[in-house]
């Protein structure tokens, strides 16, 4: 969601609650509709308090899920460069093999899997290079004490690749289930539906209206706040992006152009698998 789409959204729904407000302040009594304000104020506070708790501690654990989005895909990036790093030990054949096949899971995680992610699926493409890599690796020809470690490193890291990946994919569905939503928003909407009961014909309207403004800004803010980090993958602004990925791709793709200059590799600049 673009910040100009929340911005319109955020601003439809509060002159729809202060029209609301405007809208009952025209059959209140003068006093308002309450008979004690201080006991009426007391059961608002209540009220306000448990969704403003209720939302806090939503947005602390979807922050914390958006966080977790982020550091997966940045350690599936740090690992794909050692294992290109790793790779450079093997016979030139073995490494060259290698260095193009993570060069072309680096596009498909970046252009495809991204893309697959926003439904909350992982890219039938990505898994058909791992499995690609899976085979190459299997097939390397170990020579030496050097290789051999060289060839358990590169599983240790093939398998922080895999934790990174595993965990980037993890927070690809939303994790504020259906139910809370449902109390999300009956919550706020019982806290805009009383200050409503608030109006009162002898206050002046713009002073109503700008404390039913306040509040509901703050109530629609804050769903969309927990909507924005509950999709961490969105094409959108402030996004979780394949940026990390990218930047590894790039740099593992000029390493590799001085290693074999002019060497074709088995995929298209999307990842997709050369015909």
């Amino acid at each position: 969601m673009s910040p100009v789409t929340a911005f319109a959204i955020i601003a439809v729904l509060v002159l729809a609650a202060v029209a609301a407000l405007l809208l009952v302040r025209r059959f209140a009594p003068r006093g308002g509709f309450f008979s004690d304000s201080d006991r009426a104020a007391g059961v608002f506070g209540v009220v306000g308090t448990g969704f403003a708790v209720l939302l806090a501690f939503v947005i602390f654990i979807a922050f914390e899920s958006y966080n977790n989005a982020k550091d997966g895909a940045t350690r599936e990036a740090i690992a794909a460069r050692q294992l290109f790093r790793t790779a450079m030990l093997f016979s030139p054949g073995d490494r060259d093999e290698l260095h193009a096949e993570l060069i072309c899971y680096g596009r498909a995680v970046a252009f495809d899997e991204w893309r697959t992610m926003r439904a909350g699926r992982e890219s039938a493409l990505v898994q058909g290079w791992l499995e690609r890599l899976d085979r190459s690796t299997e097939r390397v020809d170990v020579r030496g004490v050097k290789q051999g470690v060289a060839y358990g490193h590169w599983f240790d890291r093939a398998a922080a690749r895999q934790e990174g990946r595993r965990g980037r994919l993890a927070e690809a569905s939303p994790f504020v289930p259906p139910v809370m939503w449902l109390v999300l928003i009956l919550a706020g909407g019982l806290v805009i539906t009383f200050v409503c009961f608030f109006a009162d014909r002898a206050e002046r309207p713009a002073i109503q209206a700008l404390s039913m403004t306040a509040v509901a800004t703050m109530v629609v803010s804050g769903l969309l706040l927990v909507r924005f980090l509950d999709r961490p993958y969105e094409d959108s602004s402030g996004s979780v992006k394949p940026t990390a990925t990218v930047d590894a791709v790039t740099s593992i793709e000029r390493q590799r152009d001085r290693l074999a200059p002019g060497r074709a590799l088995p995929c298209e600049a999307r990842g997709t698998p050369r015909a």
